[in-house]
C-alpha cells in the first residue's frame, strides 16, 4: 500500500514538471536599452530571430534544470519511502516479539488450598501456553488380568508416584506416571517411556482443576490391573518380576476373590516411609 502511494506521488509530480514547456512562453518582441534610448527589435524576415535563439537557449537550460529537479524529487521520495519502510519493519518486529510474549503468557489456574490437599500443584510447561499439573498419588497393583492379588503381597508394591498431566490451554495432551523426586518415569509393568495406557485415554479437555485431579485418579485406577497381554516391562525396577507376580494371583474361592475389578470402595492401605526401603530381592520369594 505504501509503495503504491509513493509511486502515485512520483507520477503526479512528474506530470506537473512535464507541463513546463518553454514553447508556451511567448514574448512581445525584444527591446534593447542604449544609454537613454530604447531600441525595439522586430522580425524582418523568415530567418531565425533573436527571440527564437534566446528561446532555444532558455529551453535547453530549462530542460536541464527540470531534469535535475526531477532527479532530486525522486531521490527525496525514495529516501522518504525507505525511511517509512524501515519504521514499518521495526514496528512489525516489535509487534512480533510482543505477540510471542503474549502467546507465552499463561494465566494462573484457580487453584486453592482444597486442591493442594488433594495433592494438586501446577507449573509452567516448556512450550507455549502449556501447563504441567502434578498430582500426588500412589501406584498399587491389585489385580492381574482382572483377578485379585494376595492382599499382603499386593501391599508390598504400594508406591508413592506423581501423575504428571500436560495441558495446552483447555486441552489435555498427556498423562504420565513419574517418580516424586526428579519426575523421571516411574517404572512399572506398563511403562514404555511414556506409559502405555491400553484402551484408556485421558479426557481431551478440562474446565477446572478438579478435572485434572479426576484424570489422575482414573489413571491410578487403571494401573490397579496388570494386563499380561500388553506388558511393557517384565521386570520393572523396584517391583517383582512378572513371573513372581503371577504366583500371587488368587484362585477362585481364595480369600479376596470376591473383590470386584477396580472396586472403588476398597480401602487403600496407608503409605509408610519404609515402603520402598526393602531390597528388591524380596520379590524373588516363592508363594506359600
Amino acid at each position: 500500500m505504501l509503495k503504491k502511494k509513493t509511486e502515485n506521488a512520483v507520477t503526479v509530480i512528474n506530470d506537473i514538471i512535464n507541463t513546463i514547456d518553454i514553447d508556451n512562453i511567448k514574448s512581445e518582441g525584444l527591446s534593447l536599452r542604449l544609454g537613454n534610448q530604447i531600441i525595439k527589435l522586430e522580425v524582418s524576415g523568415e530567418s531565425i530571430s533573436i527571440e527564437d535563439e534566446i528561446r532555444n537557449e532558455l529551453k535547453e537550460k530549462l530542460h536541464s534544470r527540470i531534469e535535475i529537479i526531477r532527479e532530486k524529487v525522486n531521490e527525496k521520495i525514495t529516501d522518504m519511502y525507505n525511511f517509512v519502510q524501515n519504521i514499518k519493519k521495526e514496528f512489525d518486529k516489535k509487534e512480533s516479539i510482543l505477540s510471542t510474549q503474549l502467546d507465552n503468557l499463561v494465566s494462573m489456574p484457580d487453584i486453592n488450598i482444597t486442591h493442594a490437599r488433594e495433592g494438586l500443584s501446577v507449573v509452567k510447561g516448556n512450550a507455549n501456553n502449556r501447563l504441567k499439573w502434578i498430582v500426588q498419588g500412589i501406584y498399587w497393583p491389585k489385580y492381574v488380568d482382572k483377578k485379585p492379588l494376595d492382599k499382603k503381597f499386593s501391599k508390598k508394591m504400594l508406591s508413592n508416584v506423581v501423575y504428571l498431566i500436560e495441558t495446552h490451554r483447555n486441552n489435555i495432551l498427556s498423562c504420565h506416571t513419574c517418580k516424586p523426586v526428579g519426575l523421571s518415569y516411574f517404572q512399572h509393568y506398563h511403562q514404555n517411556d511414556p506409559d502405555c495406557w491400553g484402551n484408556w485415554n485421558p479426557k481431551r479437555t478440562w474446565n477446572e482443576p478438579n478435572d485434572i485431579i479426576k484424570c489422575a485418579r482414573e489413571a491410578e485406577a487403571v494401573l490397579e490391573n496388570v494386563n499380561t497381554a500388553s506388558v511393557a516391562k517384565h521386570n520393572p525396577a523396584g517391583l517383582p518380576r512378572e513371573s513372581t507376580l503371577l504366583k500371587y494371583v488368587l484362585k477362585d474361592g481364595d480369600e479376596g476373590s470376591e473383590l470386584g475389578y477396580f472396586n472403588q470402595n476398597l480401602r487403600r492401605a496407608g503409605i509408610t516411609n519404609d515402603i520402598r526401603e526393602d531390597s528388591v530381592d524380596m520379590w524373588t520369594t516363592t508363594s506359600t
